[in-house]
């Protein structure tokens, strides 16, 4: 299947490529985006007996700076790139890149971006920047829940779009070497041994149209890859919605991990619901999540999230949030990066983008 869809993608795009002449107008010029999101909160914990004091308030930030440029060449084909720096130190100083072709074709991607089943993902709406209860940018606690298809992260890849028919779209991802991230894996030295997960594709399916006054969205996502050392492979499987109505957005997601580490049932689920509402510059909302990890020994393990809050927009790509998120799980012992029980995490924050 995955030889199939790559060599459908090559073909199409090495097509359209053919069809005319092609020079370029111009030359791509960068341009710079990107965002910056800071916050202050303090945390209410009832972690087990015997835990190390803990600092029980913290200011931390979370940004990206975008380079971007596209050019249109005389066929009309679009070429582009894409380099995101981390705003702050990290061990992905540059987290994704890559060169993307876009015509009516499609869109071919080459580089480091999340697979087509992430991208192409819907689910519950966070009601505040920065926290979330399903894909977070922070994590007060160390507890992290999401319904994203998320095997591969930022490895390298080839990922196809196709263009969107009747409010459909298509795309899939093959992925070599999970472990190989551009930055990360050295362009001067050999493929890597086989290790972690290898030879692996992603495939989604997502639906978007506007009935009314009801804008709709639903998605299907499907991941699978081998495991060095392992026999088994190991896979993942998500579906969302999302709806939006009268100022509402309600949504929801659902994911599958199986055989996790290629190790034979042991699984984890996840779920999100949440709905959000907004009136001019404001907007408040609930969302919930909970993760089940399911090992193949032992007994399972739940931790659920909840993120009560709201925003106001101060000005263009300027917002300002506050509110509480509700972190609890059945660990019986915390880490120094892992926060055990139940704690209230209380937020105020701004998030400029630019």
């Amino acid at each position: 299947m995955k030889k199939a869809i790559l060599g459908t993608t090559a073909l199409v795009a090495v097509g359209a490529l053919a069809a005319a002449p092609a020079s370029a107008a111009e030359k791509i010029q960068l341009g710079v985006g990107g965002y910056m999101q800071s916050t202050y909160f303090y945390q209410d914990s009832d972690e087990p007996a015997g835990t190390p004091s803990r600092i029980s308030d913290r200011v931390t930030q979370e940004g990206e700076i975008w380079f971007t440029g596209e050019t249109t060449l005389d066929n009309g084909i679009k070429f582009g790139v894409n380099v995101q720096l981390e705003a702050y130190q990290a061990t992905d100083q540059i987290d994704e890149t890559y060169i993307y072709v876009e015509g009516s074709f499609g869109r071919v991607l080459l580089g480091s971006e999340n697979s087509a089943s992430y991208l192409m993902h819907f689910t519950s709406p966070s009601p505040v920047p920065m926290y979330s209860a399903d894909s977070n940018n922070i994590a007060p606690t160390g507890q992290a829940n999401t319904t994203y298809n998320n095997m591969f992260s930022d490895a390298d890849k080839i990922t196809y779009f196709s263009p969107r028919f009747a409010g459909f779209q298509f795309g899939a991802s093959y992925v070599p070497d999970g472990n190989s991230e551009t930055g990360q894996a050295s362009v001067y030295a050999a493929p890597a041994y086989e290790s972690g997960l290898d030879r692996g594709y992603s495939v989604a399916v997502n639906y978007v149209n506007k009935f009314g006054g009801v804008d709709l969205g639903v998605s299907a996502g499907y991941e699978e890859a081998e495991v060095g050392g392992a026999s088994e492979d190991q896979s993942a499987y998500s579906f969302g919605t999302s709806v939006g109505f009268a100022g509402f957005t309600v949504g929801a997601g659902y994911a599958v991990d199986k055989d996790l580490a290629g190790v034979s049932d042991s699984d984890r689920k996840a779920w999100s619901a949440g709905v959000k509402y907004g009136m001019g510059p404001w907007a408040v909302g609930v969302q919930y999540s909970k993760t089940t990890d399911e090992p193949a020994a032992g007994a399972d393990i739940d931790a659920t999230t909840w993120v009560i809050g709201g925003q106001y927009v101060l000005g263009p790509g300027i917002t300002a949030f506050g509110g509480v998120e509700i972190d609890d799980n059945d660990l019986t012992a915390s880490s120094a990066t892992r926060m055990a029980g139940k704690t209230n995490t209380f937020f105020v924050g701004t998030a400029v983008n630019f």
